[in-house]
């Protein structure tokens, strides 16, 4: 069901999404850069490639574990625009 806007009662409301700035902490985090990390970092240190591969991929899985948006995706506070009144509001899915 959509949403209705508090202030005006309008149902022209569209979900506010922050996709650009969470593309660009996603990126660096990613587990294929861990992972190339770990092995790019045990090559200078002139360690074995399959040590920095387990610890890239032991971080990336820590990292995933932590993140707040997939732990608990019933529980997200979404925030709404109405475009007629530009009000911004949110609800709890």
């Amino acid at each position: 069901m959509k949403p209705l806007c508090p202030r005006c009662q309008s149902s022209a409301v569209y979900v506010m999404t922050d996709s650009t700035n969470q593309q660009l902490v996603d990126e660096p985090l990613s587990p294929a850069a861990l992972i190339g990390l770990g092995v790019s970092l045990c090559k200078s240190f002139k360690a074995h490639p399959v040590i920095g591969v387990i610890a890239g991929t032991a971080i990336a899985a820590v990292i995933e574990l932590a993140e707040p948006h997939s732990a608990l995706p019933m529980l997200i506070n979404k925030q709404h625009r109405c475009d007629d009144c530009t009000h911004v509001f949110s609800t709890i899915n």
